[in-house]
């Protein structure tokens, strides 16, 4: 099934000196309108492309779900009119095809055009220097080989007084505000092979539970069909080869999908809501790996200790 362009709002991007936003959104027009309005305040929207990306209705879909999509499609649509981004495409997806699906395909098509991209969902609010930060990142760390990603997200509200960097590094990605390029993007392995390959091996498994105790527990539910992630699949590739995620000192991203109307996300799930919404400075540079912050950002995903021992148990001793 083909995907609908406006072409009113389809047009070319010569902005090739910032990466593009590429927008996510499905049947949230309240949240998306929120996402859309912080995004817009961000100095550099107005030189930026902006790709919105509407998922189509699944097949039971009611009648106040397939109103919300339009609501979403309708406002999607009238960001052209604001003019707050330098273009606007807007491409409408005729059936669900999932988040996973929507994610991998979208990015993978702005990579071909861009070499780069900048994503976000349709439930987050960003600061205003957001833009910046991430372009920074993405121009700084795209000839650093071990760099897999940058992440406008931190779980983390404070760092050691000791620590110097306003990045820190950490083998987790993250799905919270995002971006990476091309280089990188092509040669992720989306199938469940790679994700197999870290199952099997004790110090793979190891490696990524340094990301978080979750980690290993959601590729086993990737490898049993229970859920379809993209994010698991691309940590699974950092993981393998060997790169890290560039996060952050100060939170630059706030998930306001934690209500539960997420397909995702609830609200335990919420980890670090606080964003300074004002301009920050930052200097970029090359942090080496530091094992504290690595330990209390693995915490921060791990759970309490009972639900910890019951996860490992499930993954080392009860597996597929």
């Amino acid at each position: 099934m083909q995907s609908k362009q406006q072409p009113q709002t389809n047009r070319k991007c010569n902005h090739v000196e910032l990466a593009p936003v590429a927008l996510f959104a499905y049947n949230r027009p309240d949240h998306l309108q929120q996402t859309i309005e912080r995004l817009a305040q961000c100095k550099e929207a107005a030189s930026s492309c902006i790709y919105i990306f509407c998922d189509g209705p699944k097949p039971q879909a009611s009648g106040e779900q397939l109103e919300k999509i339009e609501q979403v499609r309708a406002l999607a649509q009238s960001v052209a009119v604001t003019k707050h981004f330098a273009v606007v495409n807007v491409i409408q997806s005729e059936r669900n095809k999932g988040l996973a699906n929507s994610i991998i395909g979208g990015v993978s098509d702005v990579m071909k055009k861009h070499g780069k991209a900048i994503v976000v969902e349709d439930d987050l609010l960003v600061a205003p220097d957001f833009l910046t930060y991430m372009n920074a990142c993405l121009e700084f760390y795209a000839p650093i080989a071990n760099v897999g990603s940058i992440s406008g997200f931190s779980p983390l509200q404070k760092l050691p007084s000791n620590y110097a960097h306003d990045v820190y590094i950490a083998p987790r990605n993250c799905s919270h505000g995002w971006a990476t390029w091309r280089d990188r993007w092509d040669t992720i392995d989306w199938s469940n092979e790679r994700l197999g390959q870290v199952w099997q091996s004790r110090a793979l498994r190891a490696k990524l539970r340094q990301g978080g105790g979750d980690r290993v527990a959601r590729v086993k539910r990737q490898l049993e069909g229970k859920i379809d992630s993209w994010s698991i699949r691309f940590g699974c590739w950092q993981i393998l080869q060997q790169k890290n995620t560039i996060y952050p000192r100060y939170n630059r991203v706030q998930n306001i999908g934690m209500d539960g109307s997420g397909v995702h996300t609830k609200a335990s799930d919420m980890i670090n809501a606080e964003v300074v919404f004002e301009d920050s400075t930052f200097t970029l540079s090359v942090p080496t790996y530091c094992h504290a912050i690595v330990r209390t950002f693995a915490n921060k995903y791990s759970g309490s200790l009972p639900k910890r021992i019951a996860r490992y148990i499930k993954t080392e001793f009860l597996r597929i």
